[in-house]
């Protein structure tokens, strides 16, 4: 199979509500090309995970959304395609610094504080993925960010650089070209040990808030299904899904 992201059809906007929700309303009938990507200068309802809000500030940051079509991956191994996406913008970060990981399920980090979110929206068939819409937004040339956001960081205030966006969405097709591949070729075990790698305080004793309650604990690992694995101060053995966990922070 030939390049899929690096010849990719880019849709370029001023100003929308989401990416994600402009390629799921306007080209969710596979009526772009595999890797086709639509990126805007200002997203003013950008989403998150449940019910989170991505702000970004107009023009300095990359907010884009790429799809595919991933039939090969079965709906029960679909948390591989946020695993591929969010090694894919953590390699892309650590070309420019160090100390990147992965928040679970799929914020970026460097140190403690975050610089890129993702939303991954997959379109079910049968148990087949039919689409799946990769909304990324990664923090480059911002460098203030509003009260309200608890860690943010930028490429910006990590390197005191200032960064062409368009060749960072190009270095960052270019990675998404290889992960993809990875998952392809549906090499599971080298997507789990990369993601393992970079996995936010992996194997840390920290802190977290369950149902209220600050537990002290480490992440133990990840279900294939997405599940976070967690071991709490009594050496109990967790399993918690997106917003039944939150992390303890500062």
């Amino acid at each position: 199979m030939g390049s899929i992201f690096k010849n990719k059809k880019i849709i370029r906007l001023e100003e929308v509500d989401s990416t994600n929700s402009i390629l799921a309303a306007k080209y969710s009938s596979r009526s772009l090309p595999e890797g086709s990507v639509v990126v805007a200068s200002s997203q003013i309802k950008g989403r998150g995970q449940g019910q989170s809000k991505w702000q970004s500030e107009p023009g300095k940051n990359l907010t884009c959304s790429f799809i595919i079509y991933p039939e090969f991956v079965d709906a029960s191994k679909q948390f591989y395609i946020s695993k591929t996406v969010s090694l894919a913008v953590a390699d892309l970060v650590g070309l420019y610094t160090d100390k990147v990981s992965i928040k679970w399920p799929n914020d970026i980090y460097v140190n403690d504080k975050k610089i890129a979110g993702l939303l991954i929206e997959n379109s079910i068939e049968k148990n087949i993925i039919k689409t799946s819409i990769l909304g990324i937004g990664l923090n480059v040339n911002q460098k203030e960010f509003p009260s309200s956001l608890p860690n943010p960081t930028s490429l910006l205030k990590l390197t005191k650089t200032k960064f062409d966006l368009e060749e960072i969405l190009e270095s960052l097709s270019n990675i998404l070209e290889y992960r993809y591949s990875l998952l392809r070729n549906q090499e599971w075990d080298v997507i789990d040990d990369n993601y393992l790698n970079l996995l936010y305080r992996y194997k840390k004793l920290a802190l977290y808030e369950i149902k209220g309650n600050r537990v002290a604990g480490s992440i133990e690992g990840v279900e294939p299904t997405g599940e976070l694995i967690f071991k709490n101060d009594k050496s109990e053995i967790l399993r918690f899904g997106h917003k039944e966990i939150e992390y303890v922070l500062g």
